[in-house]
Parts: structure tokens; sequence; C-alpha cells
């Protein structure tokens, strides 16, 4: 008997920092998913790197046994993977041509992909909150979990603006329909700038903890006394924590492994079950309610993230069969193929100012041209506003304007802060022309 393997779906995790062009136009500025998969198809024609390049897509180790006796396999892809099943094929009596798993897969079957890193240059280039209460991971499903899914995103919903709680320059928040914006402070307000695209992985993502981590609070939570208070789907508490020091709390040690068979993620499990509230109050007024899934097999630190598919889910867009049982790649009678789906993950770039520094510590000039692209910064120059770093556009906008300019961008991505808590990337520039010093 021939082995046959056919496509059941497709991830593709679509990262800006690879897909603005030239001209700073992003991926995300394409409405439809037909075109946005026609980009990945130009770019990768041009031999263009992609999150490939920084992160693995694999089975966990642990389910390596089950997923062969499933015969899954899972296959590297441009911006992503493809999962591939064993199947048989048939022909109804329509003249469709179909195919059926050689082993039956149940609706409830979990398929959980790593996304482990190769090094740590995505921590660098993504955006994401620098100073989070606890260290987790991304979590993407295609059901129904902290929010409905919006096919094809595997992302949860971003949260609506809070103008009652404090925002990191980055963080993303929803001012309405298809409507994004970015935060940021110029130094002596709070602004936020309009993205293109929407169902970014956002915070509501982070979910992924070990059952033992730190819990920090943030600089001038000024925090001596602190209750954490972990709840399951229904409210009912599992375990109280407390804490309290002479001296404020900069962070704690949090330990759930006596409640391992209560919260980690069982074999069987249905949504929101495996995901419970941590509740955190404390003095000077602190409050803080986080999501959390909890497990020990797939947190790493090596890890990004994880994405967990099954089969048959709330939203039948998601689905992997259709209604008859059937992978969704079928070739239809009239000879047209219908393909597997293909699930999307936006990721938005990290958000920081261009801080130029002199090589050899000198005093930066800031000459006309430069002016309403940067200011002074003490001895340094750095960007008006900041910008969402990319692979290949250099380029910063005049204040006020749409036209741009060329400026060296930044090479480690290693991230600094101001003394007004702006987030930026240094860039060592040497004496020339665009860059004199007093």
């Amino acid at each position: 008997m021939a082995l046959i393997y056919k496509i059941l779906f497709e991830v593709k995790l679509i990262h800006e920092f690879f897909f603005t062009d030239k001209n700073g136009d992003t991926i995300f500025m394409q409405p439809t998913q037909s075109a946005r998969m026609s980009v990945l198809l130009d770019e990768f024609s041009g031999d263009r790197n992609s999150i490939n390049n920084d992160v693995n897509f694999e089975f966990p180790e642990n389910l390596l046994t089950l997923y062969k006796n499933y015969n899954l396999k899972i296959i590297p892809g441009y911006s992503g993977c493809k999962v591939a099943i064993r199947v048989n094929q048939k022909t109804l009596s329509d003249n469709t041509l179909v195919y059926e798993p050689f082993e039956p897969v149940p609706d409830n079957f979990d398929i959980n992909i790593l996304l482990s890193k190769k090094n740590n240059l995505i921590e660098g280039y993504s955006n994401s909150v620098i100073s989070r209460p606890v260290q987790s991971l991304y979590y993407f499903t295609n059901e129904t979990s902290v929010s409905p899914k919006t096919f094809p995103f595997l992302t949860n919903d971003i949260s609506a603006l809070d103008s009652g709680r404090k925002y990191q320059q980055g963080e993303l928040a929803s001012f309405g329909a298809n409507d994004i914006r970015e935060f940021y402070n110029d130094g002596t307000a709070d602004q936020w700038l309009p993205v293109s695209g929407n169902s970014f992985a956002n915070e509501n993502d982070q979910l992924l903890v070990p059952l033992k981590f730190y819990y920090s609070f943030g600089e001038g939570s000024n925090v001596t006394d602190a209750t954490f208070e972990l709840r399951d789907k229904n409210s009912n508490v599992i375990k109280t924590l407390s804490v309290h020091k002479t001296d404020f709390i900069q962070k704690t040690i949090l330990d759930f492994s006596d409640q391992t068979d209560l919260i980690s993620i069982p074999e069987s499990f249905t949504y929101p079950d495996i995901i419970f509230s941590l509740i955190v109050s404390g003095s000077n007024g602190y409050a803080k309610t986080l999501p959390l899934i909890f497990d020990d097999h797939f947190y790493s630190r090596e890890n990004w993230g994880i994405i967990n598919i099954r089969p048959k889910v709330t939203n039948a867009l998601f689905n992997l069969f259709g209604t008859d049982g059937y992978l969704i790649k079928r070739r239809s009678p009239a000879l047209v193929w219908i393909e597997a789906p293909i699930f999307e993950i936006p990721v938005k770039s990290r958000f920081a100012f261009w801080r130029f520094r002199n090589m050899n510590g000198k005093e930066l000039k800031l000459d006309p041209p430069l002016i309403d692209y940067l200011f002074k910064d003490d001895i340094n120059l750095m960007s008006i506003r900041p910008n969402s770093i990319s692979n290949s556009y250099y380029k910063l906008p005049k204040q006020g304007s749409t036209v741009t300019k060329y400026f060296p961008g930044p090479v480690d991505f290693q991230v600094a802060k101001d003394e007004k808590e702006r987030i930026c990337f240094d860039i060592m520039v040497p004496v020339s022309d665009l860059f004199p010093v007093v």
C-alpha cells in the first residue's frame, strides 16, 4: 500500500521585522490572507529571510511517540511550518477527491508545536512588554481561550484602551473596530500611534508559566505586603500565598507545584478549564489579575511559545476536517483544489527610539538637515518618536510630515532605557557629514 501524506494545516508566523519593504510598507497592510500569502511567496522567491532563521517549529519531545502513532509529521515552511498526516485517498460519487486519516484523529486531539529559539534575537526585535510581572511564554491556539478567535488568526483579542492604567512603550490597545494603536511617551506626554493591521500577538497571549515562578513588582509599586490568590475558571480558590517584607518587594517566588494534579495541562481537557486567574493585591493600592496556563513540560526559557491546534473547535473556520470527516484539502469535481487551512500569527517589531552616540564619546551636533528628524539628548541625538524596526528599512519620519530620511539603524537589538523610561536602541556612529561633533 502506497504511503500518502497530505497537509493537514499550516501555520505562518508573520513578523513585521522581516516583512517591511523598502518603502516602509508592511505585509499587515494587505487586507486579505490571499494577498498576504502572495507577499510571502514573493519574499520566498527572492530568498529573503524569515522567522525560521531564529525559531524552530517542532513537536514536543514527550509527544513524539504519540504523534508518530497518528502518523503526523511536521515540515518547516517559509515563515512557519506545515503539519502533514498519512491518509487514504478516496474518490466520492460526485468525483470529489478526498483524503481520510489513515489513523482516525479524535476531535479534541491536541497537536502541540513548540516555538524554540535558535538564538535570542527574536526577543530583541519583537514588540513585547519589557517589565512584565511574570516571565510567561506565548500560547496560541485555534480554540476559544481568553477570547474568541477571528479566522485565520491564532491570537487573542487586543484589549480595549484602559485610561486608568499605565502603559509601557510599544503596548497595543484597541480604540475600536480596526483601530489598533501603539503607546509611547515622547518625554512630555503620552502618545498613541495608529498601526496597520490587526490581531497581533499581544499580552493576552502571554499565558504559559511553570508551576514555580517569580512574580515581579514594577518600579514605583512600593509594595510591602502582597497576597496571591490562584483561582480556577469558576472563581474557586485553589491556593493563596502571602508575602510580607519590611522594605519594598521587588520580586518573590510563587510555588504552585503542590497543585500539579489540579493545574497542569492534562492529557484531555476543554477550554477554558486550563486557564487560571492569578489575582494579586498589595499595599499602596496594588492590584492585578493575570490569566495563566501551567505546564512544566512545555515551559522553558529556551522556548518563545507554543501553538496548540485541535481538529474540531468552536469556530468551524478553524477546523482541520470537513463535516464529512475528510481533510479540508481536497479536489472538487471541477478539478479545483481546496487547500488545507493556513493559520496566522502576526507579530509586531520592537517599537523603540533610535539614539545615536558618537563611537568616541564626543558630543553630536544637531545640524539643520537633522532638525525635525532628531533632537538633542544630552550629548547624543534621538529620533523624534519611536519606530518599528525592520530587517531592511532604515528611514525615520520627519515630524509632522510623510517625508522620510535614511539613517543607520540598530544592529544588535540590545534594548536600553533613558532617564525618562523611553525604550531605545543605541546606534554607535563615527564622525561624518551626517553626524558631525560639536
